[in-house]
Order: structure tokens, then sequence, then C-alpha cells
């Protein structure tokens, strides 16, 4: 068995899979290849992460406070049926983390080319279907507004994570990219074209195709696509250049590409140029008393205006669970749901408690992926967790004025959908992996 300080000294940037690999199989463990103690059934439904239970479970419930109360006062909405769809889409998405969670890695890797060419194939006929109407972001399928480019977030992750597993033993020897130098081309032409079918397409080819094809919807999701397919990237030990190569590949293809095919882009124009990060804006009105005082003509109070009011009068304590009054603060159940947990819940109890619960998760995330003692299920974990921290961020800084406006809705805290149910399942495929990581029964035959 390899020495601490050897391990140390030869590995990096998560490059530890084939080492712990080889110190799990010196551990001494009771005869069985599948040994697992026995668990209660309580236990064998809560055995993943403890912390990250928490987490979900608190949020969850925060979901239930947000979805009553921003329809309560509605009256186009009935407070109570909203709350039961709320119920429903919960139900639905745990009915998809427990066969997640009991599912082992082994089981669902092979498929999820197939469910990744079944999201592409999805979207697109989404596209096609709401053609001319920049907002399409559903298809409705049997009674259900199914959102297929959250399920292509996914596997395009699960997918990178797949190829590069399958790649481990020799990644420090694979050129993920061609040589951009036309000179190199001239002097080895079949070896760039064997980097490029072999490598540059099949681990790189996924996350561009998906890249361009949810550009034409949602610029943040592939920015979400994008930064957590490069994390993945990054801990798959590919090498520095290659990662050089990418930045530089974004620049000068992905820049033009997205001025081109951006169906978006007008939109996300259009609240730039609106974007202000102050709550009043400079158009002075002088009292009685002579003193100045910044205001914002009503006509120009726009979503996030009404946010940062939201924000504002909440303080530190809140108004308290259903006791909200900005009656114009616009998609208070989705896009603006954190702006509406700190006017109810307060800073402390609302802005703080969930912004320090999506920090944990991520944190979590790391420890479950330093467990993990191969590639395919760490860096699985890492990048799905990824991706839902980062939309969490994305919203909660579009809430405080940090952001333009993004669409992103609060993971698990805003109203349900296809959103929620795949954000539980997600999370399902990571406690699954944690709970095998805790009793030794994750690492089996390959990557």
């Amino acid at each position: 068995m390899k020495t601490s300080s050897k391990h140390s000294s030869t590995t990096h940037r998560g490059a530890y899979y084939a080492d712990k690999k080889n110190e799990s199989r010196t551990q001494s463990r009771p005869s069985g290849a599948h040994y697992a103690p026995k668990h209660s059934w309580a236990e064998s439904i809560f055995a993943g992460d403890k912390a990250l239970w928490v987490v979900i479970v608190m949020l969850l419930i925060y979901s239930l406070f947000v979805v009553y109360s921003t329809t309560a006062y509605d009256p186009a909405l009935n407070a109570n049926q909203e709350l039961t769809k709320q119920i429903l889409f919960i139900g639905l998405g745990m009915i998809g983390f427990f066969t997640m969670q009991a599912i082992h890695p082994r089981t669902y890797r092979p498929v999820i080319k197939i469910i990744y060419w079944a999201s592409i194939i999805l979207t697109v006929l989404m596209i096609v279907m709401h053609k001319g109407s920049n907002a399409a972001r559903s298809i409705n399928i049997a009674g259900f507004d199914f959102q297929p480019f959250e399920l292509l977030k996914i596997s395009v992750i699960l997918l990178l994570a797949d190829r590069l597993a399958r790649r481990q033993k020799n990644i420090d020897k694979i050129d993920l990219l061609p040589s951009f130098k036309p000179k190199d081309w001239r002097e080895n032409p079949e070896k760039q074209k064997l980097t490029l079918l072999n490598h540059t397409l099949p681990v790189l080819g996924p996350i561009a195709l998906a890249c361009c094809i949810t550009i034409i919807i949602s610029n943040s999701t592939t920015f979400i696509i994008a930064v957590s397919c490069l994390l993945v990237l990054f801990l798959g030990r590919i090498k520095g250049s290659d990662i050089k190569k990418i930045f530089q590949l974004g620049f000068v293809v992905g820049i033009p590409v997205i001025l081109i095919i951006g169906g978006r882009l007008d939109t996300a124009g259009g609240r730039l140029a609106g974007y202000s990060p102050w709550v009043l804006k400079k158009s002075t009105q002088v009292e009685s008393d002579g003193k100045e005082y910044y205001v914002r003509p009503a006509h120009e109070l726009d979503q996030t205006m009404y946010a940062k009011m939201s924000i504002a009068s909440g303080g530190l304590k809140g108004k308290g669970p259903g006791q909200s009054t900005n009656r114009y603060l616009q998609e208070a159940d989705k896009d603006m749901a954190y702006a509406f947990l700190i006017e109810e819940h307060g800073l402390l109890f609302g802005g703080i408690v969930v912004l320090l619960a999506f920090l944990i998760m991520f944190y979590r995330g790391i420890e479950i992926f330093k467990k993990c003692d191969t590639a395919f299920p760490g860096l699985s974990v890492l990048g799905v967790i990824t991706a839902i921290v980062l939309q969490a961020f994305l919203h909660m800084m579009v809430s405080v004025s940090l952001l333009p406006v993004t669409g992103q809705q609060l993971p698990i805290v805003s109203k349900g959908g296809s959103s929620l149910v795949f954000t539980l399942i997600s999370l399902g495929l990571v406690m699954g992996i944690s709970a095998r990581a805790n009793n030794g029964t994750l690492n089996k035959k390959g990557n």
C-alpha cells in the first residue's frame, strides 16, 4: 500500500481515486464481496449524509411557507389548492429521491447516455413547439408542464463524469483537445484527428451541444451547466494545458455562438440596460422642510425594486409567516422567493439561514466527494451539488440586486414543478452515493 507521504506528493485536484481504491482493498473486512452491516428500515432510508438530510428537510418546510403565504392574498388563486399542489410535487420528488437513493450507481450509469439524448430531443422539441416565444420554458406531457432542460442539466454532468471516469487510468497522458497550432496539424494530422474523435467529441461534445441548445431559452441555465462541467473537468484531472485551451475556445468560439444563436439575448440586454444595484434612483424631490428626498417614480419600479422593498421591510426578524404586505412583488413564489422569505421570516431566520443551508450543502458535497474511492460517483456528486448551489446563489444575488434578473428559482424552496422534482431526484442520487460510501458498498469493479 502506498504511504501517505507518497500519496500526497503524487496526487492533486482529487487525483486519489486509484490510490484510495488500492488502499480500500488492503483494509480488513468480513468475508463476502458485498458485505454490508444490517440496518433498521429507518437507518436504511436515512443512511446518507445526516447534515444534508437536515438541510433538505428544512428547505422543504420553507417551501411550504412560501407557497401558502404567496398565494393566500392573491384572489385569483386558492391557497389550499396551491399548497396541495406543492405537497404533491414534493411527494413526487421524494419518490424519485428514494428511488435514486436505492439504486447503485452501476445500475443507472449505462443509461445516462440515453437519458442525455432524450433530454436533448425533448428540449429541442420544446423550442420548436414554442417557436417565436423566447419565454418557452416547458412542454406539456399528459397535462404536466415538464421542463426538459432541468433533466438535461443533470444528465450532461453525469455523462461527463462517466466519460472522465473511464479515462482516469491514463488521464494525465491524454490530450483532451487537439493542438490549435497549424504547424502541429501539418506535421501529424492523424494524431490531431484521433484526439478530436476519441476525446474531444465524446467528452466536450455533449457539453457544447447542451450549452448551444439552452442558450436559446435560458442564459443562466447555460452558465450553470458550463461552470458545473468546468469544475468536473478540473477535478477529473485533465491537463492544465487542456483547461487553458477550453477557456481560449470559449472566448474565440463560445462568444460568437452566443451572439448568433442566443435567442434570449434581447431579454438579457434589456435586463442589463435597466439594471441598477441601488434601491433609489437619483431623481430628487424637495419637500416643504427644504430637505431632498431620493425617490423612484412609480412607473420605473420593477421586479428587483419590489424585491428590495420586501427585504428592507422584513428587517432582522421579519413580519411573520403570512404577514407580507408587499402585494406588488411578482413571482414571489418562484423567481423572488428569497426576497419574500426575508420579508416574512427576516434576515436572521430567512435570509442568513437559507444562505447557510446552501453553503452547508456544498460543504457536505465536498465531504461526500472525498469519501468516494472511485471517479464516477465522486465527480457526479460534486457536479450535481455545484449545479444546485450555483442556481441558489444566482437566485439570491438577483433578489438583492447583485445581478440582473435571471429567472432562476430557489432550489427546493420555490413553488414546485419539474425543477423541484428533478432537484430532489438529483439529491437522492447524492444521498445514495453517500450511504454506500459510508457503509463500504460503493466500490465495485471498474471506475
